[in-house]
């Protein structure tokens, strides 16, 4: 649960606060599903799933964890979760993982692989109707996935015999993939079965020479003024500026279909990083001809591309892009990649940016202006692509506009969301280190990178961390802190010590009703000393929780532990 902070993480113990109804371990697993917290989930799912294929909802169990996996573009991992299934596993649910082995690998472009997840598929007995109707779709997409677009379209043949009529989303489908293909005659075919409003009609228009240029770009463009229009319009904008020989027009829509682009197919998306570079340089080249800019007079051009940016941001982009690839002069250099970079963030296309510059693999990170390595970071560690954020910040000083102990924490987190632990640490301890105060806000922060690091086994530095901001947390913090140092004393098996943390932790708000982490601290503690043989200490602690709790399981468990003594 990384994404969890501490304090939310020890509200999940059952108590009597809980009120009757809350859900159960699936339905909370499924709710952060749901909620789009799919790492959450995951993790959730693989510390509480039941292990017997026969125990009570294991296949609803495995079926989320599929789900999550394929929404996580983890397409080896649910391969090797598909072959770990017994053999004893509910048909239904081997299925399910299959068709969700399959989408995940056609969407990293894994053809081969998505087919042999349906070949195994169809070897099952009694598939329902509507399943092997999804399979033999995903079928073609995966031959599709491969660029083999003529076995795609004889299946799509096949396909169309077999479920007659064709619904208009399936022709769709068919008429994209033939369109993307080169093969525009056979995706007339389906054009009937298109809506005569959608974009993928549209395009099949434009590329069969049914419809001009033009036209399709003035259709285009009244389309994408409406919110939420399918990103297949820019595909229309860029076949148009293509047969316009409009590279501007070009940029325009590639730098829309980048930042759209499926955060899942890296390949794709750095094939169109790469394309967009290119396209950036022809287009930057025509517009300084029309200046009538002379090759290696950066000066001149950079002063050209911020006159152009004024009235065309993407004008102004070609400029700084083709002086960030080929300027001679370092410093025009880093103002052009700066430049880009916020340019495209101030156009609400930072992934573009981040794509251009991480996926296209043309820049080191040490080539790249300090000013866009900050940018660049922050646009990672929005779309939750921290070990890229860390990439671009490691080595950097704190920007002049932010506190420094703010910067060593989104740093650290970071590298802590990266995995990258020890740097995480080192950068914390750096911080913390000579502090007599710290902010509650800093102070939970600050918890919540030491609750990472813990759960990836770093339980020496993260207990350092805890005892580090211990002096420094204001009661409520103190005591969660506490909370945490009895669990890493505890999984050390160190009990006495364990005990005292855990009680001082119960006992540092004095509270008229004890609330769940005082209640859990104090069994916690008692459970501590009896193992550390401190019985007297331990009975005490049973004792109170008897005469001062009501809820039946807490004092159930209470019991069993004094029955222990």
């Amino acid at each position: 649960m990384r994404t969890l902070s501490l304090a939310v993480f020890l509200l999940l113990f059952p108590l009597s606060v809980f009120a009757q109804g809350v859900p159960g371990d699936f339905e909370l697993a499924q709710r952060f599903a749901d909620s789009g917290a799919w790492k959450a989930a995951l993790a959730r799912v693989e510390a509480q799933q039941p292990v017997t294929v026969s125990a009570p909802r294991w296949a609803d169990w495995e079926q989320l964890r599929c789900n999550l996996m394929f929404r996580l573009s983890q397409p080896d991992a649910l391969a090797k979760r598909i072959t770990e299934i017994p053999s004893g596993a509910p048909p239904v649910t081997l299925r399910f993982c299959l068709l969700q082995g399959a989408r995940a690998a056609i969407v990293a472009a894994q053809g081969q692989a998505a087919r042999e997840f349906l070949s195994q598929f169809f070897w099952r007995n009694d598939v329902p109707a509507e399943e092997l109707r999804q399979a033999r779709l995903l079928v073609i997409d995966a031959y599709l996935a491969d660029d083999r677009t003529r076995e795609a379209y004889l299946l799509m043949l096949r396909y169309q015999q077999d479920y007659k009529p064709l619904d208009r989303d399936t022709a769709a489908r068919f008429v994209e993939g033939l369109l993307a293909g080169g093969m525009d005659k056979e995706a007339v075919n389906w054009m009937a079965q298109l809506d005569d409003a959608g974009p993928v009609k549209l395009l099949l228009r434009l590329q069969t020479g049914l419809l001009t240029p033009d036209a399709a770009v003035e259709q285009a463009r009244v389309a994408l003024a409406k919110r939420n229009a399918p990103p297949v319009y820019w595909d229309v904008m860029q076949f148009a500026a293509t047969t316009q020989r409009n590279n501007l027009l070009r940029v325009e829509a590639m730098e829309h279909r980048l930042h759209l682009a499926s955060p899942k197919s890296a390949s794709v998306s750095a094939a169109l990083a790469e394309d967009l570079w290119r396209t950036y340089a022809l287009a930057a080249q025509e517009l300084a001809n029309q200046e009538k800019l002379l090759v290696g007079d950066d000066s001149a051009w950079s002063d050209f591309g911020a006159r152009r940016a004024a009235a065309s941001a993407t004008a102004g982009r070609a400029i700084f892009a083709f002086l960030a690839m080929n300027s001679k002069v370092p410093a025009t250099r880093a103002n052009a990649q700066l430049q880009l970079v916020y340019s495209l963030q101030s156009s609400k296309l930072s992934m573009t940016a981040l794509r251009l510059f991480a996926d296209a693999l043309r820049f080191q990170v040490k080539d790249i202006d300090t000013q866009a390595r900050y940018l660049l970071g922050a646009i990672a560690a929005e779309n939750n692509r921290q070990e890229l954020a860390a990439r671009y910040w490691s080595g950097l000083d704190a920007p002049p506009q932010l506190d420094a102990d703010e910067w060593s924490l989104r740093l650290s987190q970071s590298l802590a969301a990266a995995g990258l632990v020890p740097a995480s640490a080192d950068i914390l301890r750096a911080m913390l280190t000579g502090k007599k105060t710290l902010s509650v806000a800093l102070m939970r922060r600050a918890m919540a990178v030491v609750v990472e690091i813990q759960e990836a086994g770093q339980t020496k530095s993260a207990d350092i961390l805890y005892r580090t901001l211990l002096p420094l947390a204001a009661s409520r913090e103190r005591r969660e802190l506490l909370y945490a140092l009895g669990r890493g004393a505890e999984t050390a098996a160190d009990h006495a010590r364990a005990a005292d943390h855990f009680l001082e932790a119960a006992l540092t708000l004095d509270q008229p009703v004890p609330d769940a982490l005082a209640v859990n601290a104090r069994l916690s503690a008692g459970t501590n000393f009896a193992r550390a043989g401190f019985r007297g200490d331990a009975r005490s602690q049973f004792d109170w929780l008897l005469n001062n709790i009501k809820d039946a399981e807490m004092l159930e468990k209470t019991r069993r532990e004094l029955q222990k003594l």
